[in-house]
């Protein structure tokens, strides 16, 4: 009996060994099924800025862009291109800032100014030789030959000037010939279908020096000037600065389209994560901001975060962290969360070479475009698997399978907010204050209040089991590929496996990105 008793109880400890071989303690549980398809991975591949040379001595990005499948561009701050009655000059106290080098700054002024669309105020919006198209046209032309969608925004750039335009109807009208140009091919133009028009851009921040209502004016007589072109146009706005904010630019614009019945087919708005670095903010926003249009009219305008970043700070100081594994991480679990939050659309700001892109003046790539890269990747697999054992604290997880059932990839992104984290306000050089707009008055702004649950627990690797794998006992190969602090979307692992179960455990502390990659044999 006693030899009988050992026997099974050493049998004991060889199955709980095998069952526990590939577990960690500490690691994070998570668990995919494979048979079950809960929807479609949503693509929110989106960006600001082009994928050509914005300026003098900026790299075409084209071969970039659709290696990281970008699927939208968001023509804001293209510095003169798409943009009516800009006018830059070198003065300006927030170009300055933007753009401390004098040399470099003048030849943005001169390019902006020669770039706008319609650049002489008395002339006749009628005419096409009223217009300047030309600068417009290479822009759009090189967003439309990466296979991307233009998101078109209507209004003017960071560090042009921010006054009413003086004749609101002419406004509306150019407006009105300048979709005529790009969809409908006027003035030897162009039918490119651009859905999405968006009117300017944080009117509640420093981009609008007049009144709420000359902006619900203006916003009124643009809204219809463009569906007069085209009913199915999506006209939309403010790309609010402060989306938590009410007032003017949120429930006083909202209602006003209510009131006056005008199309608001979206609503945007803008979120950084500089006073919290959570990942979750913008899913938070969405929630709310969902609600407000649900409940003041608005329950099938789309809801469009039109810019994002973990920091908005565009200054030297922030750039090792705005192009490192930190934002990298971010990054990845914000694109992750967005699956689920009430969020049509996302454009990050900003993809190109300038000031908080994802590549470097050669070209080369930021840990945050590798992320972006990763993410791409996943809409191979569109049809998207149950993922459990997440969290909303920045240990986020996406799973996809192919059409065929040939392919499974499972992206994880773990991200944590810096110990002894700090909130970052932008703080313009009091010597280009002078020189600049009136900034806001923050203490007077709401802000989205702070999480006080975040615990980061059993966030130092991964125990995976993906079960019902499609393809049953055949073999498949397995690929695991690593965004770290030494690793740039590289293979760190290539094996092979059998059977409809695969369990994997590999450490991946803070901050880490991982593809992992089934592919049948």
């Amino acid at each position: 009996m006693k030899i009988l008793a050992r026997y099974c109880f050493c049998s004991l400890l060889l199955c709980v060994a095998a069952f526990t071989q590939n577990t960690n303690a500490g690691f994070r549980s998570l668990r995919v099924d494979a048979s079950k398809v809960i929807g479609e991975i949503r693509s929110f591949q989106g960006l600001n800025g082009p994928p050509s040379p914005l300026m003098t001595g900026l790299p075409n990005l084209a071969q970039q862009y659709k290696d990281l499948r970008i699927s939208q561009v968001r023509t804001h701050d293209l510095m003169g291109p798409s943009e009516i009655d800009s006018k830059f000059e070198q003065s300006n106290g927030e170009l300055a800032w933007l753009i401390p080098d004098p040399a470099q700054r003048a030849g943005v002024v001169k390019a902006g100014n020669a770039s706008i669309i319609f650049p002489d105020e008395s002339a006749d919006p009628e005419k096409p030789a009223s217009y300047n198209f030309a600068p417009t046209d290479k822009v759009l032309a090189a967003i439309r030959a990466i296979g991307a969608e233009v998101y078109y925004r209507i209004g003017r750039s960071w560090g042009a000037n921010i006054n009413p335009p003086a004749d609101f109807d002419k406004f509306a009208n150019v407006v009105k010939h300048i979709a005529m140009h790009y969809n409908q091919g006027w003035a030897n133009g162009f039918h490119y279908d651009i859905r999405y028009w968006e009117f300017w851009n944080e009117p509640d921040g420093l981009f609008w020096s007049g009144t709420p209502e000359q902006f619900y004016s203006l916003y009124e007589k643009t809204a219809r000037a463009l569906k007069s072109v085209d009913p199915r146009l999506k006209v939309g706005g403010d790309a609010k600065a402060f989306p938590y904010d009410d007032g003017g630019f949120r429930e006083g614009f909202i209602d006003y389209c209510a009131a006056h019945k005008l199309p608001l087919d979206f609503y945007s708005w803008h979120t950084y994560a500089d006073s919290s670095a959570d990942p979750y903010d913008a899913v938070r926003l969405a929630q709310q901001i969902r609600g407000i249009l649900d409940t003041h009219g608005f329950p099938n305008a789309e809801s469009i975060l039109s810019e994002w970043n973990l920091t908005p700070d565009f200054t030297d100081n922030e750039k090792a962290r705005l192009q490192g594994m930190d934002n990298a991480a971010y990054i990845g679990a914000v694109l992750s969360y967005f699956q689920d939050a009430p969020i049509d659309h996302a454009q990050f700001y900003r993809g190109d070479a300038a000031w908080m892109g994802l590549f470097s003046l050669q070209g080369q790539y930021f840990k945050t475009a590798y992320t972006f890269q990763a993410m791409g990747r996943m809409l191979d697999t569109p049809q998207r698997l149950p993922v459990t054992g997440t969290d909303t604290f920045g240990f986020a997880a996406l799973a996809g399978r192919s059409a065929d059932g040939n392919t499974v990839q499972i992206l994880i992104s773990n991200y944590a907010i810096p110990t002894g984290f700090k909130a970052h306000i932008m703080q313009m050089p009091p010597e280009l204050l002078k020189a600049s707009p009136p900034m806001p008055d923050f203490s007077k702004i709401k802000f989205l209040p702070l999480r006080t649950d975040i615990v980061y627990r059993d966030n130092a690797g991964y125990n995976l089991t993906i079960n019902n794998l499609p393809w049953g006992k055949t073999a498949f190969g397995v690929k695991r590929y690593r965004i770290s602090q030494t690793q740039n979307l590289e293979l760190v692992e290539e094996k092979s496996g059998a059977g409809a179960t695969l369990n994997l455990s590999n450490p991946l502390a803070p901050d880490a990105v991982e593809l992992i990659v089934l592919q049948r044999r």
